[in-house]
């Protein structure tokens, strides 16, 4: 950014000429350079991610946020998360119906958890970032453990599978 600023602001004497912005003083290079739109701003990965969320698959969506987060630094990541989790989250969700029979169930910070995982788990193979490093939050993954063996646990049985079971012990049995 102050290379940048370097380059693009003609004579100043200090840091605080290259922060300073038609009278405004800058809080950070980053925002100076903003400002003076030397940068883009984060409007394009709003509209991918919107487009993306119209047609195509969760696992995507997450694969195109973890692209953009370990390569192209976005000011408003968490901002990006917040309104494009639901659309990165719903086959967990749906998967989590499923297991349990239960087409009521929402999302929960579980789910978003688990997204994250995933998503902090293509930052990894890409730039070798967890989440925290790239300016996220961190997923909960030790929760996130309990909670497939909780499903795991809770995953309906073959019904027809425990009624031969069940006869055959009752012959014994009698």
């Amino acid at each position: 950014m102050l290379l940048m600023l370097l380059i693009n602001v003609r004579g100043p004497t200090s840091f605080q000429e290259l922060k300073t912005v038609n009278g405004h003083v800058c809080a950070t290079f980053r925002e100076a350079c903003q400002k003076l739109n030397l940068l883009e701003n984060d409007a394009h990965w709003d509209i991918s991610h919107a487009g993306a969320s119209n047609s195509a698959q969760p696992q995507q969506i997450r694969t195109l946020f973890s692209i953009i987060l370990a390569t192209c630094f976005p000011d408003n990541r968490k901002d990006l998360w917040g309104k494009y989790k639901d659309y990165m989250s719903e086959d967990i969700l749906h998967r989590i119906r499923r297991i349990n029979a239960n087409p009521n169930n929402q999302f929960t910070s579980k789910i978003y958890s688990e997204a994250l995982i995933l998503i902090e788990d293509v930052c990894l193979t890409i730039a070798n970032k967890s989440l925290t490093e790239l300016g996220m939050i961190a997923p909960n993954r030790y929760s996130n453990d309990i909670f497939d063996r909780d499903i795991q646990r809770e995953t309906p049985f073959d019904v027809n599978e425990l009624q031969t079971f069940v006869r055959i012990i009752c012959r014994n049995w009698y």
